[in-house]
């Protein structure tokens, strides 16, 4: 009763697929089931129809409500699935903290706003477009084609499908939602608003494709065998390429390995923001993962506590390689925060697409490789001069990689709950291996195909030069110099203040040398801590002297490297 219980079938390889329809009632309408409306009983026989206040509807209620099991067990999935879907949606604060920590001060408001316009035009393009592009039928193995909008009423469907609709659509909403997201800490400081904005609504649109091959009943890669739980390909290996793709058309941050700039410039500016950021999608990849079982009737809440296992384990084995990695990096001088908070997040990722088909022990190496891989690639990327200033690109698109790559090494087709063939450490051979990476390039080339065109032509349309597309994506210098926080948001911090005000000082003097209405260190300026014209007080600003261009050129991190962990080019 209520959300159909999971039949595995040789068509369905990588999840329980959540709520499916209700089937009509067989038997004609004397018989004697109850219903249950406002804590009462009816029976479902017309000489009861006195009891209800539109008797003409009774044929209307008696497909409306469902018997009592019945209604338990949808209402029982239909609270996971919207508690796990609450969960994820906060790991968009959690990614706002780890970038804001990782960026330069004078762009956190900016990196906030993208991720709350992240939500807006995410929500909108997978309503209306993305659903259907998922799971709409009718359908093909590359795409559905029915479902537009993601709306019941508008497809036909009465209040049980569409409430089966709706919390596979939010549930599916966040998942879309945190793969866009990922690029807004690759491209932090350097992609203009307005063209992220673009980015966020048309990336969901190509993200559908990949999930319906995944996750969708006749996805091609669902019927040949692949096995995906929670997203590693879809959401993680897509987002990350796509951040890879859009790191390279923006070039590196202005500074960041040409030496005009002094390398303190490029220091989180908030480790404590980073750490918390961690925090918060720590506790909401548990959501991410447990809530794919999409319900907890039937075996499905054995799946989903196996899930919360294999995800804590797998931040284990990662936590461990990134406190021994970042040990070796520095000689066992320092432990970096980035380091460390970047290796967990690999091995989450690494175990997103692993952790309803293995075993809580697989998690722990499978957590390890993944943090290295996510710790290596991002110092390559480094040495190569591309500039990701999160890491995303080594965590997501480097450990989703090897997390597809483990379900064919570690998953065991005798896990309760799940169905999918033997790995290669379980005596299943290389067909799953192979499987896996047949996912893997499909979500790489998907990706490198759809975002070198988005990011090319939307480039070529705002520089009006199509051989420089970087002009038209990239900021203004003023504001990628000083800040997007005041340059877009208007939005002042501490130091755009003291550069304002050391202007106003410096033109009165000039204008005015003589004169004893110069300003003066202490004197006070409408707007920055006087009394305005309608005589309240402005905030005050004090003014902090710093360190000299010199002195801030000459800086180094406290390992003595232009890539945090790595070291110096000779």
């Amino acid at each position: 009763g209520g959300i159909a219980p999971y039949q595995s079938s040789s068509s369905d390889h990588h999840r329980p697929r959540g709520p499916h329809p209700k089937k009509k009632k067989e038997g004609n309408a004397t018989g004697r089931k109850k219903l249950i409306m406002n804590n009462e009983e009816f029976s479902n026989d017309p000489s009861y129809c006195q009891a209800w206040e539109a008797c003409a509807k009774h044929e209307y209620h008696h497909d409306r409500f469902l018997p009592e099991g019945e209604s338990r067990g949808y209402a029982d999935d239909a609270t996971w699935i919207l508690t796990a879907s609450f969960v994820i949606f906060t790991m968009q604060s959690g990614f706002g903290l780890l970038e804001t920590g990782s960026c330069s001060p004078g762009f956190e408001v900016n990196i906030m706003m993208k991720n709350i316009v992240d939500v807006v035009f995410t929500a909108l393009s997978y309503y209306v477009v993305g659903h259907g592009i998922s799971f709409g039928t009718p359908s093909t193995p590359f795409m559905g084609q029915g479902g537009f909008p993601a709306d019941g009423g508008f497809n036909g469907l009465d209040d049980v499908e569409s409430s089966v609709l709706y919390s596979k659509y939010i549930f599916q909403l966040s998942f879309a939602a945190t793969s866009t997201t990922i690029v807004s800490g690759c491209v932090a400081m350097r992609l203009r608003f307005s063209i992220y904005m673009l980015y966020s609504f048309v990336a969901v649109i190509f993200y559908s494709f990949v999930a319906h091959w995944t996750w969708a009943d006749d996805g091609f890669l669902n019927k040949m065998g692949a096995h995906d739980f929670a997203g590693g390909g879809p959401v993680h290996i897509f987002g990350g390429v796509n951040g890879l793709v859009a790191t390279i058309f923006l070039g590196p941050r202005k500074g960041r390995f040409d030496g005009t700039r002094p390398i303190s410039d490029f220091f989180p500016s908030s480790p404590t923001s980073q750490c918390f950021g961690l925090l918060s999608l720590w506790w909401g990849w548990i959501g991410f993962n447990c809530g794919s079982s999409f319900g907890i009737t039937d075996d499905r809440w054995v799946v989903a506590i196996r899930c919360a296992v294999t995800t804590v384990n797998s931040t284990v084995g990662g936590g461990l390689a990134s406190l021994l990695y970042t040990s070796w990096r520095t000689k066992g001088r320092l432990i970096i925060p980035e380091h460390v908070i970047n290796g967990i997040l690999g091995s989450l990722v690494a175990i997103t697409p692993a952790c309803a088909s293995t075993h809580t022990y697989d998690a722990f190496p499978i957590g390890m490789v993944g943090a290295l891989v996510a710790l290596s690639i991002n110092a390559f990327l480094c040495h190569r001069g591309i500039d990701d200033p999160v890491g995303a690109i080594g965590v997501h698109a480097g450990s989703g990689v090897w997390g597809l790559l483990s379900v064919g090494l570690f998953a065991d087709s005798q896990l309760v709950g799940i169905t999918v063939a033997n790995g290669l450490f379980r005596g299943g051979g290389f067909k799953l291996l192979g499987l896996q990476t047949i996912s893997i390039l499909c979500a790489v080339g998907w990706a490198l195909l759809w975002s070198t065109g988005f990011f090319y032509f939307v480039g070529v349309a705002v520089s009006r030069d199509w051989k420089d597309p970087r002009k038209g994506l990239r900021v203004h210098p003023e504001e990628e110099e000083r800040g997007a926080d005041w340059y877009l948001h208007g939005v002042m911090d501490h130091q755009a203040y003291n550069d304002d005000l050391e202007k106003t000082m410096n033109a009165s003097n000039r204008d005015d040398s003589s004169s004893s209405g110069s300003l003066g260190l202490d004197d006070h300026i409408v707007g920055y801590g006087s009394e305005d014209g309608d005589g309240e007080e402005c905030t005050s600003v004090p003014l902090s002297t710093g360190r000299s261009s010199q002195q801030s050129r000459n800086s180094t991190s406290p390992d003595g490297e232009i890539c945090r962990g790595v070291p110096m080019r000779k």
